[in-house]
């Protein structure tokens, strides 16, 4: 598995905001996630072994959990690394990330 996955957060009606982490943009395209983080817990999808996956991504998951938790529909789309260019079905498209003062 790659150090560096797609992550998406989307806006749920029953899960409030989730946050999930997929292995590739094409698996990010074919909605394909190896975890995902809601109010609800964090998951493992398709088979994959929770060995399997790098252990910043499990962490990273938990804390989105936590805070999801606390308050669902948190604002997590810093976490993003992808999102939906026009419409919630729409291509996938790099965020563009600020650039860091200092």
């Amino acid at each position: 598995m790659t150090d560096d996955p797609v992550i998406t957060v989307t806006a749920t009606v029953m899960s409030g905001t989730v946050v999930r982490w997929h292995e590739s943009l094409q698996a990010a395209e074919n909605h394909r996630p190896v975890l995902s983080a809601s109010r609800e817990g964090v998951m493992t999808h398709n088979d994959v072994y929770l060995n399997e996956i790098p252990s910043e991504w499990i962490s990273a998951a938990m804390q989105a959990y936590e805070k999801l938790r606390r308050a669902p529909r948190a604002d997590m789309k810093h976490l993003a690394t992808h999102r939906h260019s026009v419409v919630a079905n729409g291509p996938l498209v790099p965020v563009e990330k600020e650039a860091s003062d200092g």
